[in-house]
């Protein structure tokens, strides 16, 4: 099938004029495209996962994206996955999400992130990516004072999916985890940085805080990433 050129996210320019392509809405005729520009660069956004239900991941339905391109082009429902083009027609975002509350924000996973990803899935298309099994957010200095934690960075466990590594191995909500597999953590996105250099059933160890501010380090087997689930 023919494919269309990947450009670099990483030479976007605020104000650079952009073109989103997708199904919005679902709607019969084809594919829409609407236009804009780079709003922002890096960005760092927490939205609804495609891959989780509750069968799966309990009550953790969303994902931390980080470097993340914000756009004026609109991005609505049935957009996700679409490109997201440069004035050359190449691929410098993946359409993610939008925001519901808000007029003119749109989100696009920038492609330089992606690559390798791309890269592995071609020559294993079915491989396994590593599972923790937590929800978690970023530890601000508001967090920290609000939950009277005796950190003020790392990865707060907001939910441990039932049956998932964290959960057995004894990780709870409202523990911080600091570290994993000796590299640190400071905030949630780092947590999905490190399991992607760890391969299923790998046993590493976590260090986290609990919420009396003791540290403990626990062994945990990872499992491999829940795909979509099947629903009757």
């Amino acid at each position: 099938m023919p494919t269309v050129a990947l450009g670099s996210s990483d030479d976007l320019q605020l104000g650079q004029r952009v073109v989103a392509l997708g199904y919005a809405l679902a709607l019969e005729g084809g594919p829409t495209v609407t236009s804009g520009i780079v709003s922002s660069l890096n960005r760092t956004i927490t939205a609804q996962d495609p891959n989780c239900a509750i069968e799966t991941c309990g009550s953790n339905l969303t994902r931390t994206y980080s470097n993340v391109i914000q756009t004026d082009a609109a991005i609505n429902h049935g957009n996700s996955g679409g490109p997201l083009v440069n004035m050359q027609g190449q691929v410098v975002g993946i359409n993610s999400a939008g925001d519901d509350s808000a007029e003119n924000i749109g989100f696009a996973i920038a492609i330089d992130s992606v690559k390798q990803t791309l890269t592995d899935a071609e020559h294993d298309p079915l491989g396994r990516a590593a599972y923790l099994g937590v929800s978690t957010k970023d530890v601000t200095s508001d967090l920290a004072f609000q939950l009277n934690l005796t950190v003020d960075k790392g990865a707060y466990v907001v939910d441990t999916p039932s049956d998932g590594p964290a959960q057995a191995a004894g990780i709870r909500a409202g523990d911080v985890i600091v570290s994993i597999d000796g590299k640190d953590v400071a905030t949630a996105v780092d947590v999905g940085q490190i399991l992607d250099s760890l391969d299923p059933g790998q046993r590493v160890a976590v260090e986290v805080v609990g919420t009396d501010g003791t540290r403990r380090t626990v062994d945990v087997t990872l499992a491999s990433r829940p795909g979509p689930v099947q629903l009757p």
